[in-house]
């Protein structure tokens, strides 16, 4: 299997070792089942998740930290989308992703897309065929190349709406894209979707908005990935990225370091387990205009 699907393994790995924590950003009951077997034991196995997580995975911990400050990030956007009409959600790189089977409450008013690699869906098929987990009826794997197919393109083949407003996660994604790609990605779907839908993403800060203290550990994490064929190639200020997202027609809902994230969550539940560097962001965009259900 691709380094994408290394990827997705330790995306899900990660959520599942989170679970053992007392303050949680995200609740997540499935992700162990769709681990495969070496990182399900190794999560299971607690002496040997703690050997992982501070030696082996060390040069990888601000990643997986960030995995779950986003996660929290982005579903709480979504909520409020929901909340305001929103009923189509695409995420863009879903990988081993659970929100489907574990959040039933929302799927209730969701068309959940999840648009990734065949091979990587095929892996997430057999694993919950495994795992004896049914796919939710309003759940469509959409299988892509987006290096080859734009989202747009990608989506025309499934049940999506592109006269409904949707929300879309691109999430882990931006670093390992030029900022050409990004603002292509960006405009394509703010061309392709009516007014007031919303995305939510992450992105590496460049150097001058980083922790000066947190720099070497960007630069382990980054020669790490590199090492594994997944070199990050792009950075970004806080203002830089509303700049793109605004080239491309989205209006800036907020944008937010991670660090400032995990205060803001902190102050919610209570001291987390970790400390996430501050070298990574969210950021909220909303399509300019005025949406259907507005007007109407």
């Amino acid at each position: 299997m691709n380094t994408r699907a290394t990827t997705a393994e330790l995306v899900a790995a990660a959520r599942a070792h989170h679970q053992h924590d007392r303050v949680r950003l995200v609740e997540d009951p499935y992700a162990l089942r769709l681990c495969g077997r070496p990182l399900r034991l190794l999560v299971t196995i607690r002496p040997a998740a703690w050997i992982a997580s501070r030696w082996l995975l060390r040069d990888l911990q601000p990643s997986i930290l960030g995995v779950l400050i986003r996660a929290r990030y982005s579903e709480q956007a979504l909520e409020a989308a929901i909340r305001d009409g929103i009923t189509q959600y695409v995420i863009i790189g879903a990988g081993l992703d659970s929100f489907a089977l574990r959040r039933s409450d929302l799927m209730e008013h969701l068309d959940v897309f999840e648009i990734d690699l065949p091979a990587m869906q095929a892996v997430k098929r057999e694993r919950l065929a495994r795992a004896g987990l049914a796919v939710p009826p309003r759940l469509h794997f959409v299988a892509a190349d987006l290096a080859q197919v734009p989202v747009m393109e990608a989506l025309a083949a499934s049940a999506f709406d592109p006269g409904r407003r949707a929300f879309f996660s691109l999430l882990g994604l931006t670093y390992y894209l030029t900022p050409e790609v990004i603002e292509a990605a960006a405009r394509s779907i703010a061309e392709g979707v009516v007014a007031g839908s919303e995305v939510v993403l992450d992105h590496m800060l460049d150097d001058a908005s980083a922790w000066p203290e947190h720099r070497g550990k960007r630069m382990a994490l980054e020669a790490y990935v590199a090492k594994r064929g997944e070199p990050m190639v792009s950075e970004f200020s806080l203002a830089g990225m509303s700049a793109l997202m605004a080239e491309a027609g989205f209006d800036t809902v907020e944008s937010i370091t991670m660090m400032d994230l995990s205060a803001r969550y902190a102050g919610q539940l209570g001291p987390l387990p970790f400390e996430v560097p501050g070298i990574f962001a969210c950021g909220h965009f909303r399509k300019s205009g005025m949406s259907p259900e507005a007007e109407g």
